[in-house]
């Protein structure tokens, strides 16, 4: 993007550039057209200079694709599905988004009841609020889906959920 402006003070000879390079590198410059286009030409040659940036290797690349293991981070107990550790960086609704992926990875498990997943949560160490509250926003950014009305509601989650979950669940220490 390139950008000439007269700055419109007392000095009619005053401009303004402002580039955006497609790299990401931004120049800005105000002063007299001279001024300006030398330093336009000493930037646009730093960036000639620069090395490209360096690729990943294939080993960083596999490390970064790597999913969860689910089974170390959640265990089935008294018939309920919880994370084995509480961490405390995790908050209960990021718990009950790995929960419900965990049950879906593991037990391929299409929904959760709403009062198994509040025990589920709470077994797990976190103190939610009601369920209902705590999951209204994954709810809205669509990450999980609800049906059904107050104690027959479940919970599924959904593509995008189970994405985010996944990226939750890998950052987490062992």
């Amino acid at each position: 993007m390139l950008n000439y402006r007269h700055t419109g003070d007392d000095n009619p000879m005053n401009y303004r550039l402002r580039l955006k390079h497609p790299s990401g590198a931004e120049f800005e410059a105000e002063g007299p057209a001279e001024f300006i286009l030398s330093e336009k030409e000493r930037f646009m040659g730093s960036l000639e200079q620069r090395p490209a940036p360096a690729k990943p290797s294939a080993a960083t690349a596999e490390t970064d694709r790597k999913a969860p293991d689910w089974p170390l981070l959640a265990e089935e107990k008294n018939g309920l599905l919880i994370l084995r550790h509480k961490h405390p960086e995790l908050k209960a609704a990021q718990a009950a988004l790995i929960i419900l992926a965990a049950d879906r990875q593991l037990n391929e498990t299409a929904a959760v009841g709403a009062l198994t997943l509040s025990k589920a949560v709470k077994a797990s160490g976190y103190t939610p609020e009601r369920l209902d509250r705590l999951l209204s926003k994954a709810v809205k950014e669509g990450l999980v889906k609800a049906s059904g009305t107050k104690r027959n509601r479940c919970y599924q989650i959904t593509a995008k959920g189970l994405e985010r979950a996944w990226i939750e669940a890998r950052n987490l220490p062992a």
